[in-house]
């Protein structure tokens, strides 16, 4: 990753790890979260090569939990598939139902000769999740269990 697009936040937890996003959109928010975590977990996201194709869609009622159930999923991959995951092309929809997000990610099989991690992230927390609505765009702050 060229920049950082994520803020780690100290005091909000003290055994796990909290950052924000921003985006000017809310499908640049989700980008910008996928690609945090992997800024987070690995010592240079550069190292990934996309060359797998996963597509998936999350529904939920609320923005904060399909944030949550987006991340999880990322990880999920991980550790599940021993796959790194980029986002391609992401598409928030909303309706009276709730919120759906349509993902096509590419994606790297784990090469731990390749892939150096930093820290293993194991889980996406409830704890002072917030997604919002700003005038300048949309902000996320997470909290991740590692």
């Amino acid at each position: 990753m060229t920049r950082m697009e994520y803020e780690i936040l100290e005091g909000i937890s003290r055994a796990d790890i909290a950052f924000r996003v921003r985006g000017q959109s809310v499908e640049e928010l989700f980008s910008k979260g996928a690609r945090s975590l992997l800024g987070i977990m690995l010592q240079d996201i550069d190292t990934v090569r996309p060359s797998i194709d996963i597509f998936f869609t999350c529904e939920s009622r609320e923005i904060d939990l399909l944030y949550f159930d987006f991340l999880s999923e990322l990880i999920y991959y991980k550790d599940s598939e021993k796959l790194i995951l980029l986002p391609e092309r992401i598409s928030v929809t909303s309706s009276s139902e709730g919120y759906r997000i349509a993902c096509e990610m590419r994606g790297d099989r784990i090469d731990r000769n390749r892939h150096v991690f930093t820290i293993d992230i194991k889980a996406v927390t409830l704890h002072n999740l917030i997604v919002k609505q700003q005038d300048e765009g949309w902000s996320a702050t997470v909290v991740i269990d590692v």
